[in-house]
């Protein structure tokens, strides 16, 4: 399999990595030549520019922001290849192409090298026609055999439940960070990791609904309401505080169902 990629960013380095001594490596685009180039020397393949480069037949991998993938691959000289992005918001159906395909890594691509360690665990996202499926199905197979296919008029939503996990947790450890800067704390981000790194860990372990601790599990709601008043002060309103408060509550009350028919 013939591999191209348009983008020289994390994420492409990311899959040539993985599958540079798996695959053919075509050619390289970047607007930028000296970019391609400095790709093309580490890993194979050709360097081009997207403005200038040969018909590209083979996969060829978009790799750009979301809101400029569908024009560069307007302008992308192909034969009878097959389409790939890695968005996770937009399907494949904006190439408007057969062959057309996205496969999605969920992970945080901030650092290449955590990536590549944990490649073994990362899940992929993938979408598609027939023929573009069958390819990112191989290419998820070579880096870590753990994929699921998403119908294409659900990305959304898919990409939706990946923001709320990966990217909400952030504004919540920034609440706790503010306040335990007010208290003094040298170092909060420690603490933060510790408390955040348990819960995932319960949750691998455990499911999401056995994983809630603390005083709504326990229906201390003298806590709840004094601690509401805190967060009042701190942050000038509770709206936020309340909402998750109801989510919270619905998780208790979830796993006390559960438990109720386990019992009987």
């Amino acid at each position: 399999m013939v591999l191209n990629f348009v983008g020289t960013g994390t994420l492409t380095r990311f899959f040539l990595e993985c599958l540079k001594d798996r695959c053919e490596i075509g050619y390289i685009l970047s607007r930028s030549i000296d970019k391609a180039r400095n790709l093309a020397e580490v890993y194979g393949g050709k360097a081009a520019t997207i403005e200038k480069h040969p018909e590209l037949n083979g996969v060829v991998f978009v790799i750009v922001p979301d809101r400029y993938i569908e024009t560069v691959a307007n302008h992308l000289n192909l034969g009878d290849a097959v389409l790939v992005h890695c968005s996770g918001f937009l399907s494949s159906e904006i190439f408007k192409k057969s062959g057309r395909a996205s496969i999605h890594p969920n992970f945080s691509f901030s650092s290449l090298e955590k990536a590549l360690e944990m490649k073994d665990q990362i899940v992929f996202g993938l979408e598609g026609d027939e023929r573009g499926l069958a390819v990112v199905k191989k290419i998820a197979e070579e880096i870590s055999g753990r994929y699921f296919v998403i119908p294409s008029e659900k990305k959304k939503a898919y990409h939706l439940a990946a923001v709320i996990a990966s990217n909400f947790p952030v504004a919540l450890a920034y609440l706790s960070k503010r306040i335990y800067t007010l208290l003094g704390l040298d170092e909060p981000e420690l603490l933060i990791h510790t408390l955040m790194k348990g819960v995932a860990d319960n949750i691998k372990k455990m499911r999401v609904e056995c994983s809630l601790t603390g005083p709504v599990k326990r229906g201390d709601w003298q806590v709840v309401e004094e601690e509401r008043r805190e967060y009042e002060r701190i942050f000038g309103n509770t709206v936020l505080y309340d909402e998750i408060v109801k989510l919270l509550r619905e998780v208790a009350e979830s796993e006390r169902r559960e438990a109720q028919e386990d019992e009987r």
